[in-house]
């Protein structure tokens, strides 16, 4: 199946277009709109800092520098790990493909993927057809492939995978996500801002004793102009907090800045705080082809998401970690019909990401995370449950290139899955240990031999 046209034009027109506002009206709107997003973040510490740029301040504002301000900032400002999940667990036999052997068409049969639906990378792989700009970064040395991903002695249920993936431990612990513990190791201020889930809280940034920060994943942020224009009655209503803040006022602060809540959690106290308006734009980003009604479309809301992230970034936000979920990879069934599209939406929105983050692109590292892979045979219309499947990061700062060691082709594990030949934990190992410069071991216990990602 040939890839439908994306419309990535339009898509980037739009997106890049919401993005690059311009920045020092974005950092100028104080109360009427940044310290009214610092206050419904809920964090009395960010609060302080944004009042401080406002009225002009120095030291204390130089990690908040627009774009093209103060480039220093940017190397100050460390790293910044952005996590795709792809919820059901990516088949990375037809994601990665090694498209000479003939072990891998004998396995997958009509699921197999013919020239006209892959990118070469090299003598022995290629990428999904669906995936033209993680092609082209390959070839600029911005992609790391790693193979062979995946959980020893795994259930093969989502529910188990994703919390073993969440925690980064394959036995019980104290409850705390690998994210949140890298940050505790990377940050000393424990500012909720420096974790940031777009739509809910992921597990992997549950911390022990502070809360990371969830933001409603419809594009109404609570800063931007077009909440300004759609919301004028709740801006009032922060201004008149900041100004004279009166017992309960406090009180609702108090219970942003520690809850893990949404922002739309306050909307009782303090009125609508979201529109869903934007997100039904996002959906009519991408312009479906006419295919039947049981065929599964990109809907734009990936690029809508990491748009957000892209503009929390370049906005100067101290976040060093960002998790954005792209759901649908469980294909038992029609494969072949959703998988190119749901590649496509991963492909183009982080190509749009890339184009809106600028010159912030050089510190943001993109890695996915799934659950677990699929099996090798083709069941006859998708792909079951399986072990081990490929992960990739991204960006300017990665070590490109194929890491860990692929599966084998033809010798499988006892319930003719494929081996695992890279532990989980080496894989998030060498995100904590290159995005944030924290021992892995801290972070993820059992790590063996974590993997160079990240230069």
């Amino acid at each position: 199946m040939t890839r439908p046209d994306l419309a990535l034009p339009d898509l980037a027109r739009s997106s890049l277009a919401r993005s690059n506002l311009d920045r020092r009206r974005f950092l100028k709107l104080g109360g009427a709109g940044l310290i009214a997003g610092a206050s419904a973040l809920g964090s009395s510490q960010a609060l302080n800092r944004l009042a401080l740029l406002d009225a002009g301040a120095g030291s204390e504002a130089v990690a908040y520098a627009p774009n093209g301000q103060l480039d220093q900032a940017i190397a100050d400002a460390g790293l910044v790990l952005v996590v795709i999940e792809l919820e059901g667990g990516l088949d990375g036999f037809n994601t990665v493909i090694p498209y000479e052997s003939g072990a891998y068409r004998d396995l997958r049969g009509p699921g197999a993927l013919d020239a006209d639906n892959q990118r070469v990378l090299d003598d022995t792989f290629a990428l999904h057809g669906a995936m033209p700009n993680l092609a082209r970064r390959w070839d600029d040395g911005d992609l790391a492939i790693v193979h062979g991903v995946g959980i020893e002695e795994n259930s093969l249920s989502h529910f188990t995978s994703v919390d073993v993936w969440n925690r980064g431990r394959v036995h019980s612990g104290d409850g705390t996500g690998w994210i949140a513990r890298a940050l505790d190791g990377a940050v000393a201020d424990r500012d909720p801002l420096v974790g940031v889930s777009i739509g809910y809280l992921t597990p992997a940034m549950y911390g022990d004793g502070w809360s990371a920060v969830a933001l409603p994943d419809d594009g109404a942020l609570p800063w931007s102009a077009s909440f300004i224009d759609r919301h004028p009655g709740i801006v009032a209503a922060y201004q008149q907090m900041l100004q004279s803040p009166s017992a309960d006022d406090l009180s609702l602060g108090q219970r942003v800045r520690n809850s893990q809540h949404l922002v739309r959690s306050v909307a009782d106290s303090i009125g609508s705080v979201t529109d869903l308006g934007s997100i039904v734009a996002a959906a009519e980003l991408l312009e479906a082809p006419d295919l039947p009604d049981d065929v599964y479309v990109g809907d734009g809301l990936l690029a809508a998401r990491l748009s957000m992230v892209a503009d929390l970034i370049t906005g100067g936000l101290p976040t060093r970690a960002y998790h954005v979920l792209h759901g649908g990879f469980d294909t038992h069934a029609s494969q072949q019909a959703s998988l190119p599209y749901l590649l496509g939406e991963l492909d183009s929105a982080i190509e749009l990401f890339h184009q809106a983050l600028g010159v912030d692109a050089e510190r943001v590292i993109i890695a996915t995370r799934s659950e677990f892979g699929r099996r090798p045979k083709w069941n006859g219309s998708g792909t079951d449950h399986g072990s081990a499947g490929v992960q990739l990061v991204v960006g300017p700062r990665v070590v490109g290139g194929h890491r860990g060691e692929p599966s084998p082709l033809t010798r499988f594990d006892e319930d003719e899955n494929f081996i695992v030949t890279t532990d989980f934990r080496q894989y998030l190992g060498g995100l904590t240990h290159g995005a944030f410069g924290v021992d892995p071991e801290r972070v993820v216990p059992g790590t063996r031999n974590y993997l160079e990602l990240i230069a």
